[in-house]
């Protein structure tokens, strides 16, 4: 499992180098009948939402948690019923050779900078020894990256899963089933959310990276469980919780990583459902909160219920 414990490893698209090649299971997982305490349109808990509105036939909307787990990439029947049962799947960002070239780039500098003259030799020389320590290529190839891109090295030292993210094996049953695939953003703005903030904030998100290393494991148990459960509540709160110290920085990253993103998958979102029966898959915190999609949606017109 990806050994991530901040948002920032929610958004696991910009990771996606180190994926490995997998599927989703072909046999969906059995779920008991219980119902989830609370009305249907309680945005506290649950994973799988039906869209009504804009004359057309119902939409989906499904929240990922961006890992290889096989407890999480084996779909919940209800998930893949609807799944296979849609006529187009959404995703984030569709993910191609092009878009991985774009990220690799953007992750090093091109100005003739190095790491080690944005954070000090001290602080350089702790980050090459963690990393030699996880893996040697890795630190080799650290000298000219940037600070956020260091930080999802960290967060990429592997996800235990072994096996394709579950955006991503969306993606290729997709593209198996001859589903039409679109993306409600681009590569370069994914990029975009960690690459254009200032180099300081950059090295308080690597610091505060470097300082929690060590209860990651544990935190992403805590994500995992409240993903199974459905528990949208909880899912934010541990997101709280593991927040940087630095509130300032943190609340630039929420902004572009979430309230920003949300207003745009939103609104780009819109084309697939007045066509109907589409299933959308994004980052399950993109669902919950008043600048959550779930909100957005409803606030715009949309009929929401959950459900699963």
């Amino acid at each position: 499992m990806r050994t991530g414990t901040r948002l920032w490893r929610w958004t696991g698209l910009l990771g996606l180098l180190l994926l490995p090649l997998a599927g989703i299971a072909a046999e969906c997982r059995a779920v008991a009948p219980e119902r989830i305490a609370g009305a249907p349109n309680d945005f506290g808990k649950g994973l799988l939402w039906r869209i009504d509105g804009a004359g057309a036939a119902p939409s989906y909307l499904f929240g990922t948690f961006h890992t290889s787990d096989p407890r999480i990439t084996t779909l919940p029947c209800p998930v893949q019923q609807a799944f296979d049962g849609a006529t187009s799947y959404t995703m984030e960002v569709i993910m191609n050779g092009a878009g991985l070239v774009s990220m690799a780039e953007a992750m090093f500098f091109s100005d003739g900078k190095t790491l080690e003259d944005v954070l000090g030799a001290a602080l350089y020389q702790e980050v090459v020894a963690i990393l030699t320590q996880q893996d040697a290529a890795k630190a080799r190839a650290v000298r000219h990256m940037k600070p956020w891109a260091v930080m999802m090295a960290f967060s990429g030292a592997g996800d235990g899963g072994g096996g394709l993210f579950l955006d991503m094996a969306l993606q290729l049953r997709a593209t198996r089933h001859d589903k039409p695939t679109y993306g409600l953003e681009t590569m370069q703005e994914q990029i975009a959310v960690f690459n254009g903030m200032s180099l300081d904030d950059q090295v308080v998100l690597l610091r505060d990276a470097l300082q929690t290393r060590h209860t990651q494991e544990h935190a992403m148990e805590e994500l995992t469980a409240a993903y199974l459960a459905r528990d949208l509540a909880a899912i934010t709160g541990l997101n709280d919780k593991y927040k940087p110290a630095d509130l300032r920085v943190h609340a630039e990253l929420m902004d572009r990583l979430l309230t920003a993103r949300n207003r745009n998958m939103a609104e780009r979102m819109r084309a697939r459902l007045k066509e109907g029966n589409a299933f959308v898959a994004v980052g399950a915190l993109h669902l919950p909160g008043d600048t959550g999609l779930l909100r957005l949606l409803t606030n715009a017109g949309y009929r929401v219920t959950r459900l699963y």
